[in-house]
């Protein structure tokens, strides 16, 4: 018999994980309604994700036009590629006003964990600081290791296991 893992300290594992990733992998919908995958790098901060992204991108059209997309964290050099460590999450995206305080705030946090190129494409008006909040979350950290997060704050765990 297999021991059932702790759910407290898996949850606290997700929550360090998507804390220290600085890029993800979106999953957005074009207006056609065509699956489009692409690549932002993002920045965690108390309960949602946030990307700067420009207008020539067809993920950010995508995201001003309809606000569910998915999110993939993946660790960067996983042991066993058949076993990586991974978060996917559903989500619910809001383009924030660029001339807010909040904006201004997270960009600030942004650019003290993403790097200092942030403070250039700060001056260029065709990106956006889009919220990204989570509504549900499933976590991979091994083989038979795999969890849903859901509910308010994503604060209920479920080890998923098959059939």
């Amino acid at each position: 018999m297999t021991q059932q893992p702790d759910l407290e300290t898996v949850k606290a594992d997700y929550l360090a994980f998507i804390q220290a990733g600085r890029a993800c992998m979106l999953a957005t919908t074009s207006p056609e309604g065509l699956p489009e995958a692409s690549y932002a790098p993002c920045f965690y901060h108390q309960g949602s994700f946030y990307i700067f992204v420009s207008e020539l991108a067809s993920h950010t059209r995508n995201l001003l036009q309809n606000p569910h997309a998915s999110l993939l964290l993946t660790e960067s050099q996983p042991r066993n590629l058949f076993a990586c460590k991974r978060a996917t999450l559903q989500v619910l995206t809001q383009p924030l006003d660029r001339n807010s305080t909040l904006t201004e705030d997270i960009l600030n946090q942004m650019q003290e964990h993403l790097g200092d190129t942030l403070a250039l494409l700060k001056q260029l008006q065709d990106f956006h600081l889009i919220q990204l909040q989570p509504q549900k979350a499933s976590y991979v950290t091994g083989f038979g290791k795999a969890f849903e997060l859901q509910g308010q704050d994503l604060k209920e765990i479920a080890h998923i296991r098959p059939g």
